[in-house]
């Protein structure tokens, strides 16, 4: 039998983006954020970016968004450790975003963009859920955890230029006292300044971060 051809260098890059957005949108499916470090590690390599790829993780330690537990770890300490896997790759997805790894869903144009950075503090003022982020800010760009309404969650919202930065929604799940109820925002990330300071949270993250549950 005749061997199969070898993939040339640029279906060998497609297959690790496509990988890397599956692990991305599905990390506990993957096995966590070690599956992401992995394929990442792989793509680095192949793009040339080994050292900035190796370089992002060290800023992210120095801005208190990494511990010896990795991203979960400093989830767990800053939002809630129900919600840190899908938050952990979606500060993964920074990185990718930047170096054009990440293919969103979506992107926003530039008006809409700056209306969600510029409103996004004050109108945290309050609890929100799924479906209300949804109704003000419209589909996100890369969706990060399962579909399900009441489930642990992450939006993202992508601008149109990858020099501007990803903006994040952290979800925890409805949980036992709302039935019915879609998940319900803890705390949005913006850009990817120090930890905590980037994100600004709801009453309800702020009340988890004063008795972890």
């Amino acid at each position: 039998m005749e061997a199969a051809a070898k993939p040339s260098l640029d279906q060998v890059r497609r297959f690790h983006l496509d990988r890397l957005n599956d692990i991305l949108r599905r990390t506990p499916l993957w096995g966590g954020e070690t599956a992401l470090r992995l394929v990442g590690d792989s793509l680095a390599f192949i793009d040339g970016l080994e050292h900035a790829w190796k370089d992002e993780y060290e800023r992210l330690r120095a801005r208190g968004g990494a511990n010896a537990l990795g991203v979960r770890g400093a989830f767990g300490q800053h939002v809630y450790d129900g919600a840190s896997d899908t938050a952990a790759s979606s500060v993964y997805a920074e990185f990718a975003w930047r170096h054009g790894w990440l293919e969103p869903d979506r992107t926003l144009a530039d008006p809409d963009y700056r209306r969600l950075r510029e409103e996004v503090a004050c109108w945290s003022d309050r609890d929100h859920d799924l479906d209300e982020v949804n109704a003000e800010f419209g589909p996100p760009s890369v969706l990060f955890g399962p579909n399900g309404p009441s489930s642990a969650k992450t939006l993202a919202y992508a601008p149109a230029s990858r020099e501007q930065d990803l903006v994040a929604f952290h979800f925890d799940d409805a949980g036992g006292s709302r039935p019915g109820r879609s998940a319900v925002l803890l705390a949005v990330r913006l850009g990817h300044g120090r930890f905590p300071q980037a994100m600004v949270y709801t009453p309800l993250g702020r009340a988890y971060l004063d008795d972890p549950q």
